[in-house]
């Protein structure tokens, strides 16, 4: 864009750093997401009755032997993050409810990052102002990933 890197952080190493560790959770979120995808399909493929997708007649003669897999990973694709979340709480039971309330409150700062320009909701509340700058510290980004590593962890014991 033509920008030096002083005029793209503003002059100020803050700017900098805050955009490598939002990336940073960013990135990481992306994967745990994927990963938990990848056991919903797990679950739906060995429990298919779990799976509230429907499907036509015609799917079903199409996609023949391949009909719950299939359907498994499309169920497990279309959910939201929260609705992953809400899956797994309902069918793996035992997992670490603080760990959970931490995910889901960075599933929000995630949704501010992506959908409200780094800003601040309510949904941060009392963390963070409405309307204030996200600014994450690589050690708040680093046990925000051990805390998804610990719940990956249950979750893979219990599938």
């Amino acid at each position: 864009m033509g920008l030096t890197i002083e005029q793209l952080y503003d002059n100020q190493y803050v700017n900098y750093s805050n955009h490598i560790t939002t990336s940073a959770l960013l990135l990481g979120f992306s994967h745990f997401e994927d990963f938990m995808t990848k056991c919903i399909a797990k679950i739906l493929t060995t429990y298919p009755d779990k799976n509230d997708f429907k499907v036509t007649l015609k799917t079903i003669r199409e996609k023949g032997d391949s009909l719950i897999p299939t359907l498994a990973d499309e169920q497990s694709r279309r959910l939201t993050f929260a609705e992953k979340i809400k899956f797994i709480e309902k069918h793996l039971k035992g997992l670490s409810p603080n760990i959970l309330v931490d995910i889901k409150f960075v599933n929000d700062i995630r949704n501010c990052l992506m959908h409200n320009n780094g800003l601040a909701d309510k949904r941060l509340h009392p963390k963070y102002q409405d309307g204030q700058k996200i600014v994450l510290n690589s050690g708040e980004v680093n046990g925000y990933g051990l805390q998804a590593r610990q719940l990956a962890r249950e979750i893979w014991e219990r599938i």
